[in-house]
Protein backbone atom coordinates (compact mmCIF):
# COMPACT_ATOMS: atom_id res chain seq x y z
CA UNK A 1 0.00 0.00 0.00
CA UNK A 2 2.59 2.51 0.62
CA UNK A 3 4.83 1.66 -2.41
CA UNK A 4 1.45 2.27 -4.25
CA UNK A 5 1.32 6.23 -2.37
CA UNK A 6 4.88 6.82 -3.09
CA UNK A 7 4.38 5.73 -7.06
CA UNK A 8 1.32 7.43 -7.29
CA UNK A 9 3.12 11.11 -5.42
CA UNK A 10 6.42 10.31 -7.82
CA UNK A 11 4.02 10.30 -10.73
CA UNK A 12 2.25 13.55 -9.58
CA UNK A 13 5.15 15.88 -9.18
CA UNK A 14 6.44 14.38 -12.96
CA UNK A 15 3.22 15.60 -14.21
CA UNK A 16 3.41 18.76 -12.47
CA UNK A 17 6.43 19.65 -14.06
CA UNK A 18 5.39 18.68 -17.26
CA UNK A 19 2.49 21.02 -17.45
CA UNK A 20 4.50 23.80 -15.15
CA UNK A 21 7.35 23.64 -18.37
CA UNK A 22 4.43 23.74 -21.00
CA UNK A 23 2.03 27.04 -19.44
CA UNK A 24 5.20 28.83 -19.18
CA UNK A 25 7.23 28.16 -22.97
CA UNK A 26 8.29 32.42 -22.72
CA UNK A 27 10.19 32.07 -19.65
CA UNK A 28 12.95 30.45 -21.30
CA UNK A 29 13.00 32.80 -24.74
CA UNK A 30 12.57 35.46 -22.11
CA UNK A 31 16.39 34.30 -21.08
CA UNK A 32 18.00 33.72 -24.57
CA UNK A 33 16.43 37.44 -25.46
CA UNK A 34 18.19 39.03 -22.32
CA UNK A 35 21.24 37.06 -22.62
CA UNK A 36 21.53 38.64 -26.30
CA UNK A 37 20.93 41.89 -25.40
CA UNK A 38 23.77 41.34 -22.94
CA UNK A 39 25.93 40.69 -25.88
CA UNK A 40 25.20 43.77 -27.55
CA UNK A 41 25.66 45.67 -24.48
CA UNK A 42 29.00 44.00 -24.04
CA UNK A 43 29.84 45.59 -27.70
CA UNK A 44 28.27 49.00 -27.03
CA UNK A 45 29.58 51.12 -24.02
CA UNK A 46 31.03 55.05 -23.03
CA UNK A 47 34.21 55.35 -25.68
CA UNK A 48 34.85 58.56 -23.19
CA UNK A 49 34.91 58.94 -19.22
CA UNK A 50 34.13 61.92 -17.35
CA UNK A 51 38.61 61.46 -16.40
CA UNK A 52 38.84 61.69 -20.23
CA UNK A 53 36.68 64.90 -20.67
CA UNK A 54 37.57 66.98 -17.69
CA UNK A 55 40.84 65.34 -16.87
CA UNK A 56 42.60 65.22 -20.14
CA UNK A 57 45.31 67.65 -22.08
CA UNK A 58 44.86 70.18 -24.91
CA UNK A 59 46.77 73.03 -26.69
CA UNK A 60 45.60 76.39 -25.01
CA UNK A 61 44.51 78.57 -28.11
CA UNK A 62 44.82 82.50 -27.29
CA UNK A 63 46.01 84.54 -24.25
CA UNK A 64 45.52 82.77 -21.19
CA UNK A 65 42.47 83.56 -18.92
CA UNK A 66 41.80 86.68 -16.86
CA UNK A 67 40.62 84.16 -13.64
CA UNK A 68 43.21 82.31 -11.65
CA UNK A 69 43.33 80.79 -8.36
CA UNK A 70 45.46 83.88 -5.96
CA UNK A 71 45.13 81.80 -2.54
CA UNK A 72 43.75 78.89 -0.28
CA UNK A 73 42.50 78.63 3.44
CA UNK A 74 45.16 76.14 3.97
CA UNK A 75 48.10 77.78 1.52
CA UNK A 76 50.53 77.66 4.58
CA UNK A 77 50.00 73.71 5.40
CA UNK A 78 49.79 72.15 2.06
CA UNK A 79 50.78 73.49 -1.34
CA UNK A 80 48.44 70.76 -3.20
CA UNK A 81 44.88 71.47 -2.97
CA UNK A 82 42.60 68.57 -2.90
CA UNK A 83 38.72 67.74 -2.80
CA UNK A 84 36.86 70.25 -0.53
CA UNK A 85 39.36 72.68 0.04
CA UNK A 86 38.43 76.09 0.19
CA UNK A 87 40.40 78.56 -2.48
CA UNK A 88 40.30 82.12 -3.47
CA UNK A 89 39.75 83.94 -6.70
CA UNK A 90 41.15 86.95 -7.95
CA UNK A 91 37.58 87.69 -9.32
CA UNK A 92 34.52 88.43 -7.85
CA UNK A 93 30.76 90.06 -8.03
CA UNK A 94 31.72 92.92 -10.07
CA UNK A 95 33.33 91.04 -12.78
CA UNK A 96 30.27 89.00 -13.35
CA UNK A 97 31.08 85.92 -10.88
CA UNK A 98 27.53 84.29 -9.26
CA UNK A 99 27.49 82.19 -6.03
CA UNK A 100 27.56 78.55 -7.57
CA UNK A 101 29.20 78.83 -10.53
CA UNK A 102 31.39 76.14 -11.64
CA UNK A 103 34.73 76.86 -13.30
CA UNK A 104 37.31 73.98 -15.22
CA UNK A 105 40.66 73.93 -13.55
CA UNK A 106 43.77 74.39 -15.83
CA UNK A 107 47.35 74.24 -15.25
CA UNK A 108 49.06 76.43 -18.22
CA UNK A 109 52.97 76.29 -18.43
CA UNK A 110 54.98 74.30 -21.02
CA UNK A 111 54.85 75.01 -24.82
CA UNK A 112 54.40 72.40 -27.65
CA UNK A 113 56.65 73.79 -30.22
CA UNK A 114 55.05 75.51 -33.46
CA UNK A 115 51.63 75.09 -31.34
CA UNK A 116 51.06 76.90 -28.24
CA UNK A 117 50.93 76.31 -24.57
CA UNK A 118 50.12 73.09 -23.07
CA UNK A 119 46.65 73.05 -20.36
CA UNK A 120 45.99 70.47 -18.16
CA UNK A 121 42.58 69.95 -16.99
CA UNK A 122 43.40 69.86 -13.29
CA UNK A 123 39.47 69.31 -12.49
CA UNK A 124 36.87 71.79 -10.67
CA UNK A 125 35.67 73.93 -8.45
CA UNK A 126 32.35 75.74 -7.38
CA UNK A 127 31.91 79.57 -6.37
CA UNK A 128 30.70 79.54 -2.80
CA UNK A 129 31.07 83.90 -1.74
CA UNK A 130 31.07 86.83 -3.25
CA UNK A 131 33.38 90.30 -2.47
CA UNK A 132 33.57 92.94 -5.24
CA UNK A 133 36.33 91.96 -6.68
CA UNK A 134 37.43 88.59 -4.79
CA UNK A 135 35.06 85.34 -3.95
CA UNK A 136 36.00 81.73 -2.43
CA UNK A 137 35.13 78.72 -3.86
CA UNK A 138 35.44 74.72 -2.98
CA UNK A 139 36.88 72.04 -4.83
CA UNK A 140 34.34 69.72 -5.82
CA UNK A 141 37.10 67.45 -8.30
CA UNK A 142 40.55 67.62 -7.99
CA UNK A 143 42.59 65.26 -11.16
CA UNK A 144 46.34 65.68 -9.97
CA UNK A 145 47.71 68.95 -8.65
CA UNK A 146 45.61 71.85 -8.23
CA UNK A 147 47.84 74.59 -7.03
CA UNK A 148 48.06 78.53 -6.25
CA UNK A 149 48.49 80.02 -9.65
CA UNK A 150 45.78 77.88 -11.35
CA UNK A 151 43.70 79.61 -14.45
CA UNK A 152 40.09 79.24 -14.69
CA UNK A 153 37.17 78.72 -17.24
CA UNK A 154 33.65 78.64 -17.20
CA UNK A 155 32.80 74.62 -16.93
CA UNK A 156 30.85 73.46 -19.69
CA UNK A 157 29.11 69.91 -19.12
CA UNK A 158 29.97 67.17 -21.84
CA UNK A 159 28.22 64.19 -23.06
CA UNK A 160 30.42 60.70 -23.53
CA UNK A 161 30.14 59.41 -26.73
CA UNK A 162 28.76 55.13 -26.85
CA UNK A 163 30.07 52.96 -29.51
CA UNK A 164 32.67 50.36 -29.43
CA UNK A 165 36.49 50.07 -30.67
CA UNK A 166 36.19 49.44 -34.18
CA UNK A 167 39.61 48.45 -34.14
CA UNK A 168 42.61 48.66 -36.89
CA UNK A 169 41.90 45.78 -38.97
CA UNK A 170 41.90 47.40 -42.26
CA UNK A 171 43.73 47.71 -45.74
CA UNK A 172 47.44 48.91 -45.54
CA UNK A 173 46.61 51.58 -47.57
CA UNK A 174 46.04 55.65 -47.19
CA UNK A 175 42.33 56.34 -47.18
CA UNK A 176 41.07 60.00 -48.61
CA UNK A 177 40.14 62.53 -45.99
CA UNK A 178 41.76 63.68 -42.94
CA UNK A 179 45.88 62.91 -42.21
CA UNK A 180 48.10 63.73 -39.52
CA UNK A 181 50.68 63.23 -36.60
CA UNK A 182 50.91 62.41 -33.20
CA UNK A 183 52.94 65.70 -31.88
CA UNK A 184 52.98 65.44 -27.96
CA UNK A 185 52.28 62.27 -25.70
CA UNK A 186 50.51 62.53 -22.42
CA UNK A 187 52.77 63.81 -19.35
CA UNK A 188 55.73 63.74 -21.91
CA UNK A 189 56.19 60.11 -21.63
CA UNK A 190 58.49 58.44 -24.63
CA UNK A 191 55.95 55.83 -25.79
CA UNK A 192 52.46 55.32 -25.07
CA UNK A 193 49.91 52.55 -25.14
CA UNK A 194 45.76 51.66 -24.48
CA UNK A 195 44.12 54.38 -22.31
CA UNK A 196 46.86 56.78 -22.81
CA UNK A 197 46.18 60.77 -23.93
CA UNK A 198 47.78 61.88 -26.93
CA UNK A 199 47.88 65.59 -29.51
CA UNK A 200 48.01 65.28 -32.64
CA UNK A 201 47.81 68.33 -35.59
CA UNK A 202 44.13 67.83 -36.34
CA UNK A 203 41.64 70.04 -35.15
CA UNK A 204 38.15 71.48 -36.21
CA UNK A 205 39.95 73.10 -39.30
CA UNK A 206 40.05 69.54 -40.55
CA UNK A 207 36.81 68.27 -40.13
CA UNK A 208 37.81 66.19 -36.69
CA UNK A 209 34.71 65.70 -34.14
CA UNK A 210 34.60 64.77 -30.89
CA UNK A 211 33.66 60.96 -30.71
CA UNK A 212 35.34 60.28 -34.33
CA UNK A 213 37.55 57.25 -34.22
CA UNK A 214 41.28 57.47 -36.43
CA UNK A 215 43.87 55.12 -37.18
CA UNK A 216 47.24 55.19 -36.51
CA UNK A 217 49.79 53.97 -39.18
CA UNK A 218 53.62 54.71 -39.88
CA UNK A 219 55.48 54.03 -43.37
CA UNK A 220 57.94 52.03 -43.58
CA UNK A 221 59.60 52.14 -46.89
CA UNK A 222 58.65 54.30 -49.59
CA UNK A 223 55.45 52.55 -52.17
CA UNK A 224 55.11 50.08 -49.78
CA UNK A 225 51.81 48.92 -47.55
CA UNK A 226 51.40 51.05 -44.41
CA UNK A 227 52.18 49.22 -41.12
CA UNK A 228 48.57 50.21 -39.09
CA UNK A 229 49.08 49.56 -35.44
CA UNK A 230 46.37 51.18 -33.41
CA UNK A 231 42.81 53.08 -33.59
CA UNK A 232 42.14 56.29 -31.51
CA UNK A 233 39.04 58.38 -30.34
CA UNK A 234 39.10 62.25 -30.07
CA UNK A 235 38.61 63.82 -27.18
CA UNK A 236 38.99 67.45 -27.02
CA UNK A 237 39.22 69.68 -30.19
CA UNK A 238 40.82 72.80 -30.90
CA UNK A 239 41.16 74.70 -33.98
CA UNK A 240 44.18 73.27 -35.09
CA UNK A 241 44.92 70.22 -32.94
CA UNK A 242 42.58 67.61 -30.89
CA UNK A 243 43.47 65.19 -28.04
CA UNK A 244 42.86 61.53 -28.82
CA UNK A 245 42.57 58.73 -26.29
CA UNK A 246 44.40 55.39 -27.75
CA UNK A 247 41.08 52.72 -27.49
CA UNK A 248 43.90 49.81 -28.64
CA UNK A 249 47.25 49.29 -30.53
CA UNK A 250 49.83 46.57 -30.85
CA UNK A 251 53.21 48.82 -30.90
CA UNK A 252 53.62 51.73 -28.65
CA UNK A 253 52.64 55.31 -29.78
CA UNK A 254 55.77 57.96 -30.22
CA UNK A 255 55.53 61.39 -31.55
CA UNK A 256 55.83 61.15 -34.96
CA UNK A 257 53.38 58.37 -35.75
CA UNK A 258 50.58 59.02 -38.41
CA UNK A 259 46.97 59.14 -38.19
CA UNK A 260 44.49 59.74 -40.58
CA UNK A 261 40.41 58.88 -40.83
CA UNK A 262 39.17 55.45 -41.28
CA UNK A 263 38.33 54.75 -44.72
CA UNK A 264 34.56 54.19 -45.94
CA UNK A 265 33.41 50.78 -46.51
Amino acid sequence: MNKNIFRITKISVLLGMIITILAFPFNYSGQENQIQRAKIYDDIYPLLSEVDLYCSIMIWNGKKPDIKIVGAEREYEKEIMSDGDVVYINKGKEDGLEAGQLFLILEIEISVPGFGPLAYKRGRLRVMDLAANRASAVIEKSCGWVRIGNYLIPFEPKETVMGKDLGYDISPFEASGAKGEVIYLQTDFNEIGSGHWALIDLGTEDGIQLGQQMILYREVEMEAPLHIFGNVVIIDIQNKTSTIKVLSCRDAVRIGDLIMTRPNK
